[in-house]
């Protein structure tokens, strides 16, 4: 790389405001930039590139509106674009550095919102923050994507996927990514490398197709590592195949269309509660068999799982208390502790509903209570 051009905020706001052709592309590479670059308010109806160029001021974009923007190999400062409308993708992308946050709330993005292979490191606790806002496509924040501060989509719209694998999100102590009451019409991706030191909370939002959470790792010893209070997925939730929670994983009042899969999944919180999944809604199966490993209570009151409740070959651990809890769960099938089943606890299934069978032949465990609970008859309802 070469020395980068040097160039005044005020003689790229007059080239981009001059720009009146939109088939043309405003491109500027290897820039040094000095001074605040202020588009606020403007129509930008030309495409703007910025490859390898660094900025001494944050970028201001506020109210505007652009055809598209791209960032890419650049040093930043900062963005606010509260306000903005963008006709296509607004990407922050090919190793560019963030020092400071983006604010992008209430924002409108036609295309996708992609920050692949970006470091944020923030300001002030937050590093990307697009709550309130409209993306017609995907968000993209994976691929060798960092931050170092809270990533927020909360009260969000999203037409496609929200996509996070292989990024990693920081923010130890606090909220690492909160995606709260907001509509995604694709799926959820948390996996393959993705990557949470502090919470992840997906509160009281609705996905439209599938939750993906296989080998992604969630930290957040001591409290929540993943808050799906109240989700709504229309397909499946996979927190499976080597996912792993460091604290507890709630899904308290959660409505899922499929099945909820944990084969394999690694649910830690030593002395509290592992997995609430109290009124949870199931529309198929629950399936915690095949290496899922707790510490702590597996808690599942109150739920109503419209098949079976698969646990063969899963390891509880929670020594002298309750390892599963099920007080008046409903089953519309069986319930299958099964061969290899261990629990160092007590399973406890008072006033349980259990549709089907009650399979507990060769499992392990510390006691079993049932007090009022019934086995076969009729499907639960209600």
């Amino acid at each position: 790389m070469g020395t980068r051009t040097k160039i005044t905020a005020d003689e790229i706001r007059r080239a981009i405001i001059a720009a009146a052709d939109p088939s043309s592309v405003l491109a500027f590479v290897d820039r040094e930039i000095s001074g605040a670059l202020d588009l606020s308010d403007l129509t930008i109806v030309a495409p703007i590139t910025f490859v390898d160029c660094s900025f001494s001021d944050a970028i201001v974009l506020r109210g505007a509106s652009l055809s598209s923007i791209l960032f890419s190999a650049c040093q930043l400062k900062g963005i606010d674009g509260r306000g903005l409308r963008v006709k296509a993708d607004f990407q922050i992308c090919g190793v560019s550095e963030v020092n400071g946050a983006v604010r992008l709330d209430n924002t409108e993005i036609e295309g996708n919102l992609s920050c692949t292979n970006a470091l944020i490191r923030g300001v002030d606790g937050d590093a990307l923050i697009a709550d309130h806002a409209r993306i017609e496509g995907h968000v993209l924040v994976c691929n060798g994507f960092a931050s170092s501060a809270r990533v927020s989509l909360c009260r969000s719209q999203i037409g496609g996927m929200l996509y996070c694998a292989h990024g990693l999100f920081e923010h130890p102590g606090g909220v690492a990514l909160a995606v709260e009451d907001t509509d995604i019409a694709g799926l959820v991706s948390l996996n393959h490398g993705f990557r949470a030191r502090g919470l992840v909370s997906l509160k009281n939002t609705t996905i439209g197709k599938l939750l993906y959470c296989e080998h992604g790792t969630f930290e957040n010893p001591g409290g929540v590592a993943l808050d799906a209070d109240g989700l709504i997925v229309k397909g499946r939730v996979s927190l499976s195949e080597w996912f792993c929670a460091k604290g507890a994983v709630t899904m308290r009042n959660a409505r899922l269309g499929e099945d909820l899969v944990c084969v394999g999944g690694l649910f830690m919180n030593p002395g509290g509660i592992a997995f609430d999944g109290e009124q949870l809604h199931v529309g198929r199966h629950v399936r915690m068999h095949k290496k899922f490993f707790a510490q702590g209570t597996v808690r599942l009151d109150r739920a109503k799982i419209d098949g079976t409740l698969y646990c063969g070959n899963a390891r509880l651990e929670n020594r002298g208390r309750v390892a599963l809890s099920a007080i008046e769960a409903s089953f519309a099938r069986d319930v299958s502790l099964g061969s290899g089943f261990c629990a160092e606890g007590s399973i406890v299934l008072d006033r349980a509903k259990i549709a089907g069978e009650l399979d507990a032949d060769y499992a392990e465990y510390d006691e079993l209570k049932m007090e009022g609970a019934t086995i076969g008859g009729p499907t639960p309802t209600g």
